[in-house]
């Protein structure tokens, strides 16, 4: 999936935020004007215009040489994932976004279960401390898409057949899937077309292999 304007500037946020570590001891006088306690990291990425670029853009669109980046800070009202990782390091909120895209999956109704929707709107219902950040939201599901725990593909609109949106599904025939499912080694007749929990979800995946 190629990258897009907003996908670098959640990046260059959550590296910004990493100042606040301990790892940095020699930041450790000035990191308090680096970062002002209460207040977050905002990236935005500038084209020549002098405009901020479309968060949809791909990233390909901006360029060091023409472009320009713009840091402020925002009041941090919504921890961030570094946030809440350090302090509470047992928490694996990669295994999270797995689960609640099984639990997605599983809901009656949907033909496929789009990437915006489920990042959105279904993740932030689930209650994980992690998901009421927006970047963390972005960051938890690119590292599960990175390690092909979750696979995306394109699917017809049935809004506007002209813009293809992003569905994603869970790779459960991976053993990593199953054990944060909790169900072990699953029957190879799981994966018969015919068989995948939803009839229509069967249909779509079958029409991207075309």
């Amino acid at each position: 999936m190629k990258n897009t304007i907003e996908d670098v500037e959640s990046r260059l946020e959550e590296d910004l935020s990493k100042l606040r570590s301990p790892d940095f001891k020699s930041l450790e006088a000035v990191r308090g004007c680096l970062i002002p306690p209460g207040y977050r990291v905002h990236v935005q990425l500038i084209g020549k215009d002098g405009r901020k670029k479309r968060k949809t853009a791909s990233a390909d669109s901006w360029t060091p040489e023409s472009g320009e980046i713009r840091i402020h800070f925002e009041r941090d009202t919504k921890p961030s994932l570094a946030a809440v990782q350090e302090a509470k390091p047992s928490l694996d909120p990669v295994a999270g976004a797995v689960r609640s895209l099984d639990r997605a999956e599983s809901t009656p109704g949907y033909d496929f279960v789009a990437l915006k929707w489920f990042r959105d709107v279904f993740l932030p219902t689930e209650k994980f401390e992690w998901a009421v950040s927006d970047s963390a939201r972005q960051s938890v599901l690119r590292q599960a898409i990175d390690r092909r725990l979750i696979l995306t593909s394109k699917v017809q609109n049935p809004k506007s057949p002209q813009f293809p949106v992003t569905a994603i599904r869970l790779n459960r025939l991976l053993p990593e899937v199953q054990s944060m499912l909790g169900s072990g080694t699953v029957p190879a007749s799981e994966f018969d077309p015919v068989d995948i929990r939803g009839e229509k979800l069967s249909a779509t995946v079958l029409r991207e292999r075309r």
